[in-house]
């Protein structure tokens, strides 16, 4: 199972394909290396046109794909990040926490490292949900599950904005 890496500010909403990870471009503006990171599972159909920024299309490929083609974990991850993109949240919410359950639970799952990619992309949901400390435990999840800069880096980004709010600077 390969995982490609989904720069993206909060309402992110167009993709372009840069190698095996992919970038938001935001209103035409190129994101900074202070993106949110969400994570897509390669191996799953619709991947390759999420990563294009045809999100509507990955999704359909996504749902369509049969259950003896995808798991039922790698499906909800790569949904989360769609719908998240497409700003559904009430669906984004449910992939995520699909993903998440299946990480939890399921044996098929082989490392904590790919529980670390459910945790991370709700996290991400969590954020445009407003949910900020839902958001921080999910990135601590993340982080502690894999070592990985991915979730470093959104663990890190999230805490030195919540600091940033408590201590009154904006």
């Amino acid at each position: 199972m390969k995982k490609s890496i989904v720069n993206g500010l909060i309402c992110a909403s167009v993709l372009l394909t840069t190698s095996t990870s992919v970038m938001a471009d935001i209103q035409g503006q190129a994101l900074s290396s202070t993106a949110y990171k969400m994570v897509l599972i390669e191996d799953v159909p619709g991947v390759t046109a999420l990563q294009a920024g045809n999100v509507e299309e990955g999704l359909t490929a996504t749902l369509s794909a049969s259950k003896y083609t995808v798991d039922d974990y790698s499906r909800n991850v790569n949904l989360c990040a769609g719908y998240i993109q497409m700003s559904d949240m009430e669906k984004a919410e449910k992939a995520c926490s699909a993903a998440v359950k299946s990480a939890r639970t399921q044996v098929a799952i082989p490392s904590m490292s790919v529980r670390a990619y459910a945790y991370n992309n709700r996290g991400v949901m969590k954020l445009l949900n407003n949910d900020n400390l839902g958001a921080l435990e999910d990135f601590k999840r993340a982080a502690k599950a894999d070592s990985s800069s991915i979730y470093k880096h959104n663990l890190e980004r999230l805490e030195a904005a919540l600091n940033t709010a408590q201590s009154g600077v904006l």
